[in-house]
């Protein structure tokens, strides 16, 4: 598999990640395959409201067809979520959702059909509760990494692994 998919996990479903996520479909910014992980009733119903208008390639998890993904279309795998607004205050509602999100990444990853996951916006307050600084060391631990990991921001021109990982400025020395 040549140009193995990305996975992309939404995050907080109040958060302004699926508007800058169809901003960047209509403008054509992903040049691999990517998955969305995401509900698709919250998807569907927050792209009416910002005035998109994207087809759906809804994915089963378990037999993903690489060959039928297609960014001019939303590939993504839903993940049930039960809301009341299109758009509402963060809380500690949606953190189930949001843990099922990345359990379905981090098991698809497990496949080693994927190049890579990116990780739409988590509200460290109410989803990490203080038992992690941030991601790197939620995914650390969900996958028995606890000492073996590091982050890394990367770009053609440059990449950057900081040595301390989601700790205030003020701490680090």
């Amino acid at each position: 598999m040549k140009n193995k998919a990305i996975l992309i996990v939404a995050g907080e479903p109040n958060s302004v990640f699926l508007e800058i996520f169809f901003k960047s479909l209509k403008n054509n910014i992903f040049k691999k395959p990517i998955i969305l992980i995401a509900s698709k009733d919250l998807l569907t119903k927050q792209m009416k409201q910002l005035k998109f208008n994207f087809k759906i390639n809804l994915l089963n998890r378990k037999s993903i067809s690489f060959n039928l993904l297609d960014n001019k279309k939303i590939n993504m795998i839903n993940v049930d979520y039960k809301f009341k607004k299109k758009f509402d205050k963060i809380s500690e509602n949606s953190n189930t959702y949001i843990e099922n999100c990345f359990n379905s990444a981090l098991a698809l990853l497990k496949t080693n059909k994927f190049s890579g996951l990116i990780n739409g916006p988590i509200s460290k307050k109410t989803f990490l509760k203080e038992k992690f600084f941030g991601m790197t060391e939620y995914f650390a631990s969900k996958t028995s990494n606890k000492e073996k990991f590091a982050m890394l921001i990367y770009n053609k021109k440059l990449s950057v692994s900081p040595l301390t990982t989601h700790i205030p400025l003020k701490d680090v020395s």
